[in-house]
């Protein structure tokens, strides 16, 4: 596989996550698996809505499903992904706090 499209798989990788309600699956699902209904009750959005976004992350690999019984339950395809959010949450925290020092001085 070429260097071009290794960042081309990545980029649309980054995309799938490129959502504050695909955001906040992750960071629900980084505690527990969920089934769909209470990701929709506690994410605040209609079943509709949060299917769209289930799918695109599931195309992506982010997540998986599972019929648990009449469930649907989701989980993270792999850990690392909270991870990859951590760092980034904390290399924007860095920004915010350099910035904020730049314009008190």
């Amino acid at each position: 596989m070429k260097d071009t499209e290794r960042f081309e798989i990545q980029a649309e990788f980054c995309k799938a996550m490129a959502h504050p309600v695909r955001l906040q699956i992750i960071d629900m699902l980084k505690h527990r698996d969920v089934a769909v209904h209470d990701l929709a009750e506690e994410i605040g959005v209609s079943q509709a809505n949060l299917s769209q976004h289930l799918a695109v992350l599931r195309a992506k690999g982010v997540v998986r499903a599972e019929r648990r019984g009449a469930d649907v339950v989701y989980s993270l395809a792999n850990r690392k992904i909270v991870d990859a959010c951590i760092l980034i949450r904390e290399i924007l925290s860095e920004q915010v706090n350099h910035q904020q020092a730049v314009i008190t001085r």
